[in-house]
């Protein structure tokens, strides 16, 4: 059972400066790398490619440098699988792509796996398959569309695949809008001949109902002719009931977007997840933070004002800069200094409260900042990131920290990933 990471540009400076706040430690360009660059190895067992996240740009550059191994600086023995990207198609009528050209994009960077193409189903419901007349529902339209666009385009591009000779191998993308619905899709995919399949459209879905898929698939004895990667759905939670059902593989991006986008859980650590501690950035251009602008931005927007007015507004708006720095800037000393054991906890929130407080926002997270503060995780952690930058792995602020935050928490995961996956090995 392997875990892909999904491959979306996730990359840092290496060189940050998290004292000055600048790339390249003063230097004029950055030196950008991958999580596997600055962990010392790959949180991973292989690599998503989707090709809805390569423009024309970046696939030249892929090309330029010998394929998508070298453009990641991956061994060449680490899998990629390439897919077309469907969630970020799913509003269009049809796949932007065709079969042809899908396949000749899968063989121009160099992957080892491209998936079908296909159209995400976004209603699932257990009770499509009811047979009882009061839960019964009647499948939309829509879905029996998007089912087929989903099986015609792994029949066009086996036969494309056939007659070109790809050294990729293709695997059968799957959609459904009920467990039985995923079967038939998946039936329908072993007849044309696929033997390694993708189960798409599951991200958003509960424990609960994924059993169900899996449990379908292996009530249609599927799993022995077959196997199955699960997209977006990589959880420890299920893989018993992967290794049941036949799951090979499985990917999710995450434990990467929790870093910053999730409201509590931003740092995490074998025993227990922490919200990561919120310091807005004042810095000026695209390093500003968006709560700074809002509050910024009734003192900077122009309306009929004359100049004397607008003159005023500007003097108005560089003093609340000017505060909010200082606070800013207070409460960095004083999170760091606290990481380093000159002064208490009670201190360092004392600054962090004083600057929280200018966002007058009614959800307070203070209890969170003193938790994460008060257990120390970065310093029991022994990945790289936390042994390098220390407390600047749980501010919230920036790319730099947020996305190595996001690297760390895919370690993290990995780590679990990689016992669970030899205690399913011992029991046989």
């Amino acid at each position: 059972m392997q875990f892909f990471l999904p491959e979306s540009d996730d990359l840092v400076d290496r060189h940050f400066d998290f004292l000055a706040d600048r790339y390249g430690c003063g230097k004029s360009t950055r030196h950008d790398v991958y999580a596997h660059q600055l962990l010392g190895g790959l949180p991973c067992d292989g690599v998503l490619v989707s090709r809805s996240t390569v423009d024309e740009k970046k696939l030249a550059e892929i090309a330029n440098v010998g394929g998508i191994h070298q453009f990641l600086s991956i061994p060449i023995s680490i899998p990629v699988i390439s897919d077309s990207g469907a969630f970020q198609y799913v509003g269009l009528e049809r796949p932007p792509y065709s079969p042809v050209d899908t396949c000749e994009f899968y063989a121009k960077i160099g992957v080892n796996y491209g998936v079908t193409l296909d159209h995400v189903i976004v209603e699932f419901d257990p009770d499509f398959d009811s047979e009882s007349a009061l839960l019964a529902r009647e499948v939309p339209v829509e879905a029996r569309r998007r089912m087929d666009i989903t099986i015609s385009g792994a029949e066009e591009m086996w036969a494309i695949h056939q007659r070109g000779g790809y050294r990729y191998e293709l695997i059968g993308a799957a959609q459904g809008w009920s467990p039985k619905s995923y079967r038939s899709c998946v039936e329908r995919l072993a007849a044309i001949g696929y033997r390694y399949i993708a189960i798409g459209g599951l991200a958003r879905a509960s424990d609960k109902d994924i059993r169900l898929v899996l449990a379908e698939l292996v009530r249609g004895g599927l799993h022995r002719i077959a196997q199955f990667h699960l997209f977006g759905v990589a959880r420890l939670s299920l893989m018993d009931d992967y290794l049941a059902a036949g799951v090979v593989s499985c990917d999710s991006a995450s434990t990467i977007f929790q870093a910053f986008k999730s409201d509590k859980e931003n740092y995490h650590s074998p025993a227990k997840n922490y919200t990561a501690v919120r310091i807005p950035s004042t810095a000026g251009g695209q390093h500003r933070s968006p709560k700074v602008r809002k509050i910024l931005k009734p003192w900077l927007e122009n309306g009929d004002e004359d100049d004397a007015e607008k003159e005023l507004k500007r003097i108005a708006a560089q003093k609340v800069l000017e505060r909010l720095s200082r606070l800013e800037q207070e409460a960095l000393a004083r999170v760091r200094s606290y990481a380093r054991r000159e002064i208490d906890l009670t201190e360092a929130m004392k600054a962090l409260v004083a600057y929280d407080d200018e966002f007058g926002e009614s959800r307070k997270a203070y209890r969170d900042f003193e938790e994460t503060l008060r257990d120390r995780p970065w310093e029991s952690c022994p990945c790289a990131i936390c042994r390098e930058i220390g407390v600047e792995v749980v501010i919230l602020r920036g790319n730099d920290r947020n996305r190595r935050r996001g690297f760390h928490n895919t370690w993290v995961f990995y780590e679990a990933f990689k016992q669970k996956r030899f205690e399913l090995q011992r029991k046989g």
